[in-house]
């Protein structure tokens, strides 16, 4: 068995890159190369100058020096490197992305490589990437989804968009960039994208107008895609009201995965939507009843507490001292006016004093209004009501759940040991459990069995001689017997969580 060994020729005066760790490499200039070593000055990456007094002897290792590429060149696609090695790609990207204009996307080929830009960036005509070859379009999620489009219909094939990355890295904004150039572009009717057209041909202009969302005439089949375009893009909003959350890494990140489809059906004169679903999958349940330290819940926990709609909040027992008796505070009043310095602290209570009363929001010690929760909230009202979705509903459930989630168990001892109760006497146990019923549509006695009971069948023995009660003939059947054990503590605070996760997983 033979193995082939690559070596490398290294070059007095050229540019190289020097391995400095498991991860880090650095610019420097070979000088004074010997048979198996040469003198290494680093570079400063920003002017190309020398370093002085910052010259080594370096061995000539073709694993721990790599040869780069000249400075101050940047490649849209990273195809067009003549080296193309770890610190030489790596080297183009941040390029691109530091300078001047941020260029946040970069090729290799097909596959595009984006870097989260931390900033919001000018808008991309869209325009462009229907007209044009799409070897002389700049790097973008359009390039993919317009490739995409284009594949579809040539092959007549389902496509696919594979959107990894790191958390924070920007998936989920770049898979909204995309669905919504792939709703935008079925309302085009051209039929040869890859000729390029001046901008007086008829098409371009039916282009310009439905590209841009424009007010314009629209046939049937425009109607429909307008009307399935918008009810995906109007989903987002609730995505991410109720999947994403504040990390240490994003401060909204997808805690779930999604699967997109979009469905096109042939015309005679193209491709026009059709139909549209978003599959979930793979939802961080967990976090749910148990955040990590300084991060948050689900955003629509923190939205709905920030709404500003007292007569909501009212009605959904998200108020101080929601479990006190009616004489007590048990409403409240929302004044806006930060300013008004003559009322009563008491008149408009800190919303974060009473955030931190539920317990599935105070245990990871983090609720800062990071994500704008209350635009957010107006935003996700809209989209619930465009969608056809029952507003009020969802939101008895949602805050059914914080309630829940303050259910609480004290010991008792019985002739099955020490097992969990909720003490009938006390408000503080009842309270919560009452609410959290109501609000969810349970029966209390229900929830508080399912939470403090375990519930066994045993099968008895084949052969059990049964009558019909309607008098037909008799016959054998596998008698049941059903027992309920009392659950402890900790077991009825894991049934409780348990419940909680399964009613938000649906």
């Amino acid at each position: 068995m033979s193995t082939a060994v690559t070596t490398t020729t290294f070059v007095a005066g050229d540019l190289y890159w020097k391995k400095a760790g498991d991860t880090e490499w650095v610019l420097g200039r070979l000088t004074d190369v010997e048979e198996d070593t040469a003198s290494f000055e680093l570079v400063d990456e920003a002017t190309g100058d020398a370093l002085p007094n910052e010259a080594e002897c370096v061995h000539l290792n073709s694993e721990t020096l790599v040869p780069a590429n000249p400075l101050f060149a940047t490649y849209p696609d990273m195809t067009s490197l003549r080296h193309m090695n770890e610190p030489s790609l790596v080297k183009n990207i941040y390029d691109r992305w530091s300078n001047a204009d941020c260029q946040p996307y970069t090729r290799v080929s097909n596959i595009l490589i984006a870097v989260n830009p931390l900033r919001r960036l000018g808008t991309v005509e869209k325009l462009p990437f229907v007209q044009q070859s799409l070897d002389k379009c700049p790097p973008h999620p359009y390039h993919i989804a317009e490739n995409a489009y284009r594949q579809m219909r040539s092959v007549k094939q389902n496509q696919s968009i594979v959107i990894s990355g790191e958390s924070g890295s920007g998936k989920t904004e770049t898979s909204k960039i995309i669905l919504n150039y792939l709703t935008d572009r079925s309302l085009t009717s051209r039929h040869e994208l890859d000729t390029p057209r001046g901008p007086s041909n008829q098409y371009d202009e039916m282009s310009r107008i439905s590209m841009t969302n424009t007010n314009t005439t629209a046939n049937n089949n425009q109607d429909v895609d307008h009307a399935l375009g918008d009810r995906l893009m109007e989903s987002i909003p609730i995505l991410e009201s109720f999947g994403n959350a504040k990390t240490h890494r994003n401060h909204n990140s997808s805690r779930f995965g999604k699967y997109m489809r979009l469905q096109f059906t042939k015309t005679p004169t193209d491709l026009h939507l059709s139909g549209a679903s978003i599959d979930t999958y793979l939802l961080e349940t967990s976090r749910l009843v148990q955040t990590p330290p300084g991060e948050r819940n689900f955003h629509v926990f923190y939205e709905l507490l920030r709404s500003g709609d007292a007569k909501l909040l009212n009605d959904l027992k998200l108020v101080p001292n929601p479990y006190a008796a009616t004489s007590a505070a048990s409403s409240f009043s929302i004044n806006n006016n930060n300013n008004d310095k003559d009322k009563d602290d008491d008149d408009t209570p800190p919303i974060e004093h009473w955030i931190n009363e539920y317990q599935y929001l105070s245990r990871s010690g983090c609720s800062s209004d990071v994500s704008h929760d209350t635009a957010n909230f107006n935003k996700l009202v809209d989209a619930l009501e465009y969608v056809g979705i029952n507003s009020d509903e969802l939101f008895r459930v949602v805050s059914g759940l914080l309630h829940l989630g303050n259910v609480t168990f004290e010991e008792e001892d019985t002739i099955e040991g020490t097992t969990a109760t909720v003490n009938q006497n006390d408000p503080a146990q009842t309270g919560p459990l009452e609410v959290a019923a109501d609000l969810l549509g349970m029966d209390p006695d229900t929830l508080l069995d399912a939470i403090l009971k375990k519930k066994i069948s045993r099968m008895a023995n084949e052969g059990t001689t049964f009558h019909d009660p309607q008098g037909g003939r008799p016959g054998l059947q596998r008698a049941a017997s059903v027992f309920f054990l009392k659950k402890d503590t900790r077991q009825a605070s894991y049934s409780r969580d348990t419940i909680a996760k399964t009613i938000y997983d649906q």
